[in-house]
């Protein structure tokens, strides 16, 4: 079951206006002071099914941090007018070429997988610049500054993903398994063609959270201390 954090989600919303109207001053900025002002942020990368964006939700609360999730999708949609079909096609997904084709030609000139992805890491960058910020997925681990924040990745075992997609979709074990390993495989290549990285390399990451052997609130309650302790490190 999904976690609702409506005034979170509407105050993220906001700030993203405010975050967009700053990219200016941000881009007169020389490249070694813009990366000074980046963060403190988390970035939450996650398996399919691990709960990762209710984690995201939880710190963000516990923080009253910004949270940057679903609300890059709306404003994709209204600030490019891209129908949200063609942008969750794309949304940390790998297309191959055919589809890429039929994305490109239903989106007009310009709007691709690549155009998207640009647009999401300018959005992660002026998002991080502000600081206390909680993103999840859509590469930010990979894109911003690894000693101004700190990288998460939650993991489950297959069968907790599987039970919490045929609760969250209303579908069958099977139907939820493929969709499991199908939404993994597409992040993991477009991890890899865009930021080459490998999602799954556990080196990659400051903290890793098993939520198949603890509970939510304390996978958030483990991720508020590690981030107040990194704050005091680098403050």
């Amino acid at each position: 079951m999904s976690l609702h954090v409506s005034a979170i989600e509407q105050r993220a919303e906001s700030n993203i206006q405010k975050w967009v109207q700053a990219e200016t001053t941000s881009n007169r900025l020389p490249h070694n002071e813009l990366q000074k002002q980046v963060g403190p942020y988390l970035a939450v990368s996650r398996e399919t099914g691990a709960c990762g964006s209710e984690v995201a939700e939880k710190v963000a609360k516990r923080l009253q941090w910004d949270l940057l999730d679903h609300q890059i999708v709306e404003y994709m949609e209204q600030h490019y007018g891209t129908p949200r079909c063609l942008i969750q096609r794309v949304d940390e997904r790998h297309e191959n070429w055919l589809s890429s084709i039929v994305t490109a030609r239903i989106g007009g000139l310009g709007f691709s997988e690549s155009t998207f992805t640009h647009r999401v890491t300018k959005l992660l960058l002026l998002a991080a610049s502000h600081g206390n910020v909680v993103i999840v997925g859509r590469g930010a681990s990979f894109v911003l500054p690894r000693d101004r924040g700190l990288s998460v990745r939650i993991v489950a075992p297959m069968d907790f993903r599987v039970e919490q997609i045929m609760l969250q979709r209303g579908v069958s074990e099977k139907d939820a398994r493929r969709f499991v390993v199908d939404t993994d495989h597409d992040r993991e290549v477009y991890i890899k063609d865009h930021f080459h990285q490998k999602a799954t390399d556990p080196h990659l990451y400051d903290l890793i959270l098993n939520v198949g052997d603890i509970s939510l609130d304390d996978a958030a309650d483990t991720i508020v201390e590690s981030i107040g302790q990194f704050i005091r490190k680098v403050a």
